[in-house]
């Protein structure tokens, strides 16, 4: 039993730098997407613009294709800008996600309007009316947007090996695909349960977090 584990993680840790790429993609993701995509809602949801409606149609229709339509032309663009093979070709591709403005959007739309217009008299502005009411209030979508930002990095395999052919760009779910080619079922099974473990960890850590959005913002 222990042995096909063993297997498994000297192949992962020995060749390549899959964890250090996968931890360094993951991380990138996270904090892109909770960066660009609540300033998007922010925006959205607070200023009222008369054009908010078509932008958000527009984030949503991005939705309707899969991810595999914009693979093509998202490498020939990489290619033509010289970022193959680097986390930036990992990176900006996905920097922005129509669901989670979507979502974060409508979570802003439900924050309590007394709390902004409280801020407005004491003369604080967007900034930090941002910083110190909308964030602390959205932790649990907050939580959900970065799970859901973690699980997708980190599954993340054919575009993944498009984008980044070269061996020591590989990530996790890369190197495993590798080492399923050629081992039996036994290892192929040990690997995923590997593979399973971090979003399991990740989303146990969270869940408080999570659920904590069934309630919020009803009872602020």
């Amino acid at each position: 039993l222990t042995r096909n584990y063993v297997m498994v993680l000297d192949f992962i840790l020995l060749h390549g730098r899959a964890v250090l790429n996968t931890v360094i993609f993951c991380l990138a993701v996270i904090i892109t997407h909770l960066v660009v995509n609540p300033l998007c809602a922010y925006a959205l949801s607070r200023y009222g613009l008369p054009y908010a409606y078509k932008v958000l149609l527009f984030l949503l229709a991005t939705m309707a294709f899969p991810a595999e339509v914009a693979m093509i032309p998202n490498f020939l663009l990489l290619k033509k800008l010289n970022l193959l093979n680097t986390y930036w070709a990992l990176i900006l591709p996905g920097m922005a996600s129509g669901f989670a403005i979507f979502l974060l959007k409508g979570f802003f739309d439900s924050l309590p309007k007394e709390l902004y217009e409280a801020g407005l008299i004491d003369g604080a502005s967007e900034a930090r009316m941002f910083w110190q009411i909308t964030i602390p209030l959205s932790k649990p979508i907050f939580a959900v947007i970065a799970l859901q930002s973690f699980t997708a990095a980190y599954g993340a395999f054919m575009f993944a090996f498009l984008v980044c052919q070269n061996p020591k760009m590989w990530t996790m779910m890369v190197w495993l695909y590798e080492l399923q080619i050629t081992a039996p079922k036994y290892i192929t099974m040990a690997a995923l349960t590997v593979a399973a473990i971090p979003t399991l960890l990740v989303f146990i850590f969270a869940q408080k977090v999570i659920m904590r959005g069934i309630i919020l913002p009803s009872f602020k």
